[in-house]
């Protein structure tokens, strides 16, 4: 899974540099960096002839990483906590999503609303 992107810049040089008649091996320890992360740059660049970031399906996330983490870190401090109240204090940092958003992430992240169920007492 990717996670890093390198900068235009960098993508240039690999192209350059592949374009000169290096090879991926070289490429990669002169700019230090993977040999995979060249051989990706360089296929890209022969299929779309760019090296530019290209637009990436689905939509993106309303909520940044931050607050996501934020919202699941309060909800298991405080299991009883409502989905207004999380609904609030993310309203506060800025971000105003709605409650279903709130609970589609806490579900994700393995934290459902359930009530134990009562047990009489003999």
């Amino acid at each position: 899974m990717k996670n890093k992107e390198h900068t235009r810049q960098v993508r240039d040089t690999v192209v350059k540099k592949f374009k000169a008649g290096f090879g991926y091996k070289k490429i990669s320890q002169a700019l230090n960096i993977p040999r995979s992360t060249v051989q990706a740059i360089i296929l890209k660049w022969k299929d779309y002839q760019t090296t530019a970031n290209l637009p990436r399906p689905g939509r993106p996330s309303k909520l940044s990483a931050h607050t996501r983490r934020r919202l699941i870190r309060d909800a298991a401090k405080r299991p009883m906590i409502t989905l207004d109240e999380l609904q609030r204090s993310t309203a506060e940092v800025g971000d105003s999503v709605h409650r279903t958003t709130i609970s589609r992430i806490l579900h994700k992240s393995g934290l459902y609303g359930r009530i134990g169920k009562k047990k009489a007492i003999s």
